[in-house]
């Protein structure tokens, strides 16, 4: 496997097909099809740990997307109706409408049309409405800060074998952790502040 890859690497460094990027090295060392030594060597160990650091962050960038388009589920409903839950993607388009959903009720408004992520569009409330945009913006928001906390515990990271066995999820070291959770802690303030201002207009 080593060496079909290390020809596949070469492959795209000289605009050929196929190829394999340093991100698609990494994947085979998550894989267990190669060791992290094999990535260097066939890398190169002069710019293994930058190349190695660039795949890194890439990934992680992505797996961030993953997990904030995959959306959220918000309980909808209330005590007359019945409570149930609703899945909402979280797309940059999905995530534009439902900040002006909420800009409606901002604006005073009591009730609009949405649709969940089964297609049925309904009408919901201003109380629905402010439980979907706060769960939407919570999971955005902790997942970029985590995602940026993570990355800059990338960069600090000086050994290939390190910055490769880094995962998306894992547990921070401090003082990353820490930071991170001063920051997601100002954001659920301000999150409850929207909501008691908005209880106070209602």
């Amino acid at each position: 496997m080593k060496e079909r890859l290390n020809i596949l690497y070469q492959n795209g460094q000289n605009g050929l097909s196929p190829s394999v990027s340093a991100s698609g090295l990494l994947n085979a060392v998550a894989r267990g099809w190669i060791t992290i030594e094999d990535a260097v060597e066939i890398i190169g160990s002069d710019q293994a740990t930058e190349i190695i650091r660039a795949a890194k962050i890439a990934e992680i960038s992505a797996a961030c997307n993953t997990v904030i388009v995959a959306g959220v589920d918000v309980p909808v409903g209330d005590q007359s109706q019945g409570v149930h839950v609703e899945h909402f993607n979280l797309s940059l388009e999905d995530q534009n409408n439902i900040n002006n959903l909420f800009r409606v009720v901002e604006l005073g408004g009591t009730e609009f049309p949405y649709q969940a992520d089964d297609g049925s569009c309904r009408v919901y409330s201003a109380t629905e409405i402010a439980a979907i945009y706060i769960t939407a913006q919570t999971l955005i928001t902790t997942q970029t800060a985590y995602h940026n906390a993570l990355k800059a515990y990338v960069n600090v990271l000086t050994e290939s074998e390190e910055i490769a066995a880094i995962q998306y999820g894992m547990e921070l070291p401090e003082p990353f952790a820490s930071e991170l959770a001063s920051k997601l802690a100002v954001a659920q303030a301000q999150m409850e502040a929207i909501l008691q201002r908005l209880g106070e207009a209602s």
